[in-house]
């Protein structure tokens, strides 16, 4: 009956045993204490704990700042290549306007230069199309994207660095955003005018 327990204590020890040697290292000093005690070992000096568990922590939110600096860069880059097509949409849509004005100023006479007149007008207009849409499709190919190289952990001063870009960097976003806002609502304007005037000329 004694040799049970005795196997029964020792398989019992030897389960605790395996159980708090894979403690994760993010403990209390009191876990790590009492971790200690149950594996028979000295218990860790408090400042000593201490100094390692500030010291995780200080890497642990080096790596999360880095992380969204680097973040906040992506979007940034994305922002602006938004914008350009934005941009550039909206300069196509301009000079279709001047070649819609200009077609009405011009348009008179019988009804028979009327058409004529608009048919070459449509032509115009289908070219200037045409060059959009192959200036757009030339920009819709994605860039091809180089495989980063792998960095080593970032130094505080590089911590300090990106905490400190990153409200400067949110901020000059949304102004990116509110830009691009406004110009997507000018193309859109401009697009619905721009239809209502060609099916006014085609009637």
């Amino acid at each position: 009956m004694r040799c049970a327990h005795s196997i029964h204590d020792q398989s019992l020890g030897d389960r605790v045993f395996g159980s708090m040697s894979e403690q994760p290292e993010n403990t209390s000093y009191e876990q790590e204490c009492q971790r200690a005690e149950l594996l028979g070992i000295q218990p860790p000096d408090p400042d000593e704990f201490e100094r390692k568990r500030q010291a995780r922590l200080e890497h642990e939110l080096a790596e999360q700042e880095a992380a969204e600096a680097v973040l906040l860069e992506q979007q940034g880059e994305s922002l602006g290549n938004v914008g350009g097509k934005l941009g550039e949409l909206n300069s196509i849509l301009s000079s279709t306007q001047q070649k819609l004005n200009r077609f009405k100023q011009t348009a008179c006479g019988s009804l028979t230069n009327i058409f004529a007149r608009a048919s070459s007008g449509s032509v115009d207009l289908s070219a200037g199309i045409g060059r959009s849409g192959s200036i757009a499709s030339q920009e819709e190919r994605p860039p091809v994207q180089e495989q980063p190289l792998a960095k080593p952990p970032p130094t505080a001063a590089e911590v300090s660095a990106a905490k400190a870009a990153k409200q400067k960097r949110m901020d000059s976003q949304l102004d990116k955003l509110d830009a691009l806002i406004n110009q997507a609502d000018n193309a859109q304007i401009a697009m619905s005018e721009q239809t209502q005037q060609m099916r006014r000329l085609a009637k």
